[in-house]
């Protein structure tokens, strides 16, 4: 099988495993021939629009640019993925045959990422057609690559093996001090219809009610919220798979209602964790426990996230102090983030996605999880995205975000569970420093995250066009997701893996 390539803006590449200068990149954007198992990635600027139609393209209803991506014959799969840095804004991507009929297409819905894919392509030239739905000034990025084989066809390896999930966190971003203004935004509304409470720059609150409530009935008992954005990532072999029974449960009476948590867990039951293993078969294990969460009106996972809050002493030896926590109860994940840019691990399995009468409202049978290279989070809006400031002066900190910090989860690595932010907090306003893996910025194991959206890990020279016109070009600045600019500073080229993995 050939190496997978990241082809730069210089239009050279590094072969995954190797160490040896750059070599001619043959990745087909308005240019060479993607080749088999060959991948291109490349920026795609910034758009607006609400282009609901392709008759719509390039009106006043929106710009929809397209790029020309050259195969070769013997594909089994042509995949064209895009990356939003928020899930607010809309983009369909679109792949059409040289005579304009789409062959294929997708969109990304309330999710950062999704991909369009052919299957059997013939050889020859595409066009990418990139057409913002519901788009307010936003940016993105694109990625595509001919697969040689589709993961179900790939030889298994000998024996029987888990395929166990790796959980690591969305490092913590979006920082304030300001609530929600929807007072149902445990539920399931968009991020637009969930705005803050800040009325002509004033807002009197940081914390939801629920958060404020006594710990006796279940709240938090909070007094000034630091609010933030996080989540769990999937990067292991195989599925965060969860499930739960509660009409079963309470037959069999291992389910109990918890009028002393009421706020928070309501009713509570066993989890069960399914190992799937090479060969196809699975076992079941218990994993903690489910409840019912009457705020957000749908059932968690318990537990599977928690958050630290660090005062930094010392900015120079990284001393700091614990000075605060959060009281997330549980969450109930959907696919909507790809946890590795650079990566085509990505699964589409059970448990997969979620939507309101979805799997996270089941009251029998229920399954939850995420499927193999996908992440979610759960926004600032959120009840339970905080972490307690209240007392705490101006100054340096460091917020954490733990995943399975109880260990009811079995994964391939129990070691990469801690996130990080770090951030500078003047009379209510936050400055992100730092976010990234890892204990702290001092952690001499940390890896540092950069860019818009809530896993790019790097800023990359990506390989841009300006579409169809075939001339490469560098952009320098990346446009932030407020509509500003990060400037790209250092740049570092990242190996990508080639590899396909069976999936279930």
């Amino acid at each position: 099988m050939a190496a997978a390539i990241l082809t730069s803006a210089s239009g050279l590449a590094w072969p995954h495993g190797t160490a040896q200068a750059p070599v001619a990149s043959k990745a087909g954007l308005n240019g060479g021939v993607l080749g088999l198992d060959e991948a291109v990635f490349w920026d795609g600027g910034t758009l607006a629009g609400n282009v609901q139609t392709a008759a719509l393209c390039d009106t006043a209803a929106g710009a929809c640019p397209t790029y020309k991506l050259s195969i070769a014959h013997g594909g089994a799969r042509l995949r064209v993925g895009i990356d939003s840095p928020v899930r607010t804004n809309t983009f369909a991507v679109e792949l059409l045959d040289a005579a304009g009929t789409v062959l294929a297409s997708e969109d990304n819905s309330n999710q950062f990422n999704s991909e369009a894919m052919l299957l059997q392509p013939a050889g020859g030239v595409y066009t990418v057609r990139v057409r913002p739905q519901s788009v307010q000034q936003g940016s993105y990025r694109m990625r595509a690559k001919l697969e040689s084989m589709l993961p179900e066809d790939l030889p298994r390896a000998p024996g029987v093996v888990p395929e166990l999930p790796n959980l690591k966190v969305v490092p913590p971003y979006e920082f304030g001090f300001i609530a929600p203004l929807n007072p149902l935004n445990g539920l399931y509304p968009p991020d637009t219809i969930n705005p803050p409470l800040d009325i002509a720059g004033i807002h009197p609150i940081s914390c939801t009610v629920d958060e404020m409530a006594p710990v006796a009935l279940g709240g938090g008992a909070a007094k000034k919220c630091l609010r933030f954005t996080s989540g769990p990532i999937n990067l292991g072999e195989g599925l965060y798979d969860m499930r739960f029974d509660m009409i079963g449960d309470f037959i069999a009476g291992t389910a109990h209602l918890a009028p002393q948590e009421a706020l928070s867990r309501l009713v509570i039951g066993p989890m069960r964790q399914v190992i799937h293993y090479s060969d196809g078969s699975t076992q079941e294990r218990s994993a903690g426990t489910y409840s019912f969460h009457p705020i957000h009106a749908h059932f968690h996972d318990d537990y599977v996230l928690s958050f630290r809050l660090y005062a930094v002493h010392d900015t120079a030896s990284g001393a700091m102090e614990r000075v605060g926590e959060g009281t997330k109860s549980g969450f109930c994940p959907a696919d909507q983030l790809w946890g590795d840019w650079y990566s085509f691990d990505q699964g589409y399995e059970v448990p997969g996605g979620d939507e309101p009468l979805g799997n996270c409202t089941s009251p029998a049978n229920g399954v939850m999880g995420l499927s193999v290279g996908w992440g979610d989070v759960y926004r600032w809006q959120r009840p339970g995205m905080y972490v307690e400031f209240y007392g705490q002066p101006n100054g340096r900190y460091v917020v954490q975000s733990r995943v399975d910090e109880r260990d009811a989860i079995l994964e391939s690595n129990e070691n990469d569970n801690v996130a990080y932010a770090y951030v500078q907090v003047e009379n209510d306003v936050v400055q992100l420093l730092e976010r990234g893996w890892g204990e702290s910025p001092w952690d001499p194991s940390k890896t540092v995250f950069a860019g818009n959206g809530p896993a790019q890990r790097e800023v990359l020279p990506m390989q841009a066009s300006t579409p169809d016109t075939g001339k490469l070009m560098t952009q320098s600045p990346t446009e932030a997701a407020d509509g500003g600019a990060l400037p790209l500073g250092l740049l570092s080229l990242l190996l990508m893996a080639a590899g396909l993995r069976r999936r279930h």
